[in-house]
């Protein structure tokens, strides 16, 4: 301060104060964590997310699901040096020194139990059971692997099919669908309830008050009189239908409304979910939707 100059008492606790914050340590921001490089995947829902926004060198495992005809919608597309898991195993698990291990709200109980208490840093999908849950789960995933680009890349063209869908099925006339499998059917808050309200029908599942997939009685199937009744492609499904005491006789039997989907897309819980709605608004409604995938 020059000789004689006299600065009012504020002025004075001003430059004192910016005078100690400049000679104050400075520390560094803390790191932002870096991305996971050795990734595995313990469910096909992130088995067929990650071949698409992964690097091939940082997908360590995949479920053996990945490789099934009639299961998996990315047969032959998973590197082949990711080890393959027939089951939950943590002991191999662990001696694949995986960065972050991805499970879904599906996942044993148990065996995340374990997985918790084994120390490995772990992602869990969630939300799997309705088109906009499965496309939340695609962009957590995207961040939790650290390829949000990538991740949102394909939620662009899940929201390109989901949305011309709704625009063709627009004002369509909705058939009421009864999934069938072993006696059980797909009601309200199940993915493949959710993917016939999609495609552009009438869910009986939820309309019999059906919770999540769930015996809704035989008798209560046949008196609800579904206009389709819906079965995956493994084998004997339609032959079961055709050949039950009940069903055997409804109207969509007599007269030849038994739809047959792919299993890899009826059961999808992924990007190909939307692929899944498309085919069946294909089946469903020849007249407004072009073809049975985009």
């Amino acid at each position: 301060m020059m000789a004689g100059v006299r600065y009012p008492a504020r002025r004075r606790f001003l430059m004192a104060a910016l005078s100690a914050l400049a000679s104050a340590p400075v520390w560094a921001a803390a790191p932002t964590p870096a991305s996971p490089q050795r990734i595995a995947s313990l469910n096909l829902s992130a088995d067929e997310i990650l071949v698409e926004i992964l690097p091939a060198e940082r997908l360590v495992a995949v479920t053996r699901w990945a490789d099934e005809a009639g299961t998996s919608n990315v047969v032959g597309l998973v590197p082949a040096a990711a080890y393959r898991f027939v089951k939950a195993d943590l002991e191999r698990l662990v001696a694949l020194h995986p960065d972050l291990v991805v499970v879904s709200e599906y996942t044993d109980a148990d065996f995340l139990h374990l997985l918790q208490r084994s120390g490995l840093r772990y992602h869990r999908m969630t939300g799997l059971g309705s088109p906009s849950g499965v496309r939340t789960a695609i962009l957590d995933l995207g961040r939790a692997v650290g390829t949000q680009d990538r991740a949102q890349k394909l939620v662009a063209r899940y929201d390109r099919i989901l949305g011309e869908l709704q625009r063709r099925l627009a004002g369509v006339k909705r058939p009421r669908v009864l999934y069938w499998s072993s006696g059980m059917t797909a009601g309200a808050d199940s993915a493949i309830g959710a993917m016939i309200e999609t495609a552009g029908a009438v869910n009986l599942g939820r309309e019999l008050g059906v919770g999540g997939i769930a015996p809704p009685g035989a008798e209560r199937a046949f008196a609800a009189d579904p206009d389709l009744i819906l079965v995956g492609s493994w084998p004997g499904a339609e032959a079961s239908v055709k050949s039950h005491p009940l069903l055997g006789q409804s109207r969509a039997v007599r007269e030849g409304r038994i739809l047959t989907m792919p299993n890899e897309l009826l059961v999808a819980l992924s990007q190909y979910t939307a692929e899944g709605c498309w085919h069946l608004a294909f089946r469903l409604h020849p007249d407004r939707i072009p073809g049975p995938r985009p």
